[in-house]
């Protein structure tokens, strides 16, 4: 499998609706993920008495929209001198560890308005204008936390995420708090009109953390080993790299970072771990370049194995 999504064939993301078909059946059968009648939207509300079929079918549409998504931003930014389609497995193959995989919600919903912001913030260059790319960023970050109002501490980290490629300019910083605030006012608005709030409570509910706390530890270590391998792989790779790779792989860090500092701010408030899920945005980025690492590349095979092999043997335990 490794090999076929290292390949440099397209065709190989038609596989990927399979593997998420394998997890949904795997899922419907040992009833490890229960599926909840009401979903938290953020700003735009909850939804109560979802269908559950139509719910798992939007979610992996929406995977598989968001995989896609981050491997073509791998590809067209050439990360690799060659195209790889790893990035879309290992979104889906992290992805399927998180309640949001087998049901849509806010959370999975913000996922593809980060991947969106993403694609913006990598149209920024040194020495060109960025107001329309910084507006645009910004205002997808901004849309992702109506639907996750958690994300709304994002915004310190997307200053820094544009500094890493672009200069302090107060009419860029201007036009980013303009956009992400944008989508806020036009929520806030929705709120009003429908006499409705933001029903915090429903963040406690998507998961039952004492029944998966093992499969947390579990895939705590597997992750942190992975952060680790990503980083020991990606010091290696941009060494001989541009210096325009080495301000996007920064961004991504920051990614990292404010994705642990919302996972374990939720953990410790909510005694929740789907937060977390937002670290496998840039994880999937990361733990592509340790497949083309020379002496770490069985290793990171190994380890995907172990990924692949756990998330499937999770719903037997």
């Amino acid at each position: 499998m490794v090999k076929l999504f290292l390949s440099n064939r397209s065709i190989v993301l038609f596989l990927l609706p399979f593997v998420i078909v394998a997890y949904i059946l795997f899922n419907h059968y040992s009833n490890y993920y229960l599926f909840s009648e009401v979903s938290n939207f953020g700003f735009w509300g909850t939804n109560i008495g979802f269908n559950s079929f139509y719910s798992q079918l939007f979610a992996s549409l929406l995977v598989i929209a968001n995989a896609i998504g981050i491997n073509a931003i791998f590809n067209w930014n050439q990360f690799l001198e060659r195209n790889s389609f790893m990035p879309s497995l290992l979104y889906v193959v992290l992805m399927s560890f998180y309640h949001s995989f087998y049901e849509i919600d806010g959370l999975l919903i913000s996922h593809t308005f980060l991947i969106l912001s993403l694609y913006q913030l990598y149209f920024l260059r040194q020495n060109e204008d960025g107001r329309k790319s910084v507006f645009n960023a910004a205002f997808f970050a901004g849309a992702a936390s109506t639907f996750y109002p958690q994300l709304i501490g994002y915004l310190p980290f997307y200053f820094l995420m544009i500094w890493s490629i672009r200069p302090f300019i107060i009419r860029e910083t201007i036009l980013c708090i303009a956009g992400f605030i944008v989508p806020l006012i036009y929520g806030s608005f929705y709120l009003k009109y429908t006499g409705t709030s933001i029903d915090t409570s429903l963040f406690r509910v998507s998961t039952n953390f004492q029944r998966q706390q093992f499969d947390f530890l579990v895939t705590s270590g597997i992750f942190l080993l992975s952060l680790i391998l990503s980083f020991v792989s990606i010091q290696a790779h941009i060494k001989k790299s541009s210096i325009r790779l080495k301000k996007l792989t920064r961004i991504l860090w920051w990614f990292v970072i404010s994705g642990l500092i919302i996972g374990i701010i939720d953990f410790i408030i909510y005694n929740q771990i789907q937060r977390f899920s937002l670290i496998m945005i840039p994880l999937a980025f990361f733990l592509t370049f340790s497949f083309s690492h020379k002496t770490l590349s069985a290793v990171a095979i190994g380890l995907f194995y172990i990924t692949l092999s756990y998330s499937f043997l999770k719903f037997f335990l």
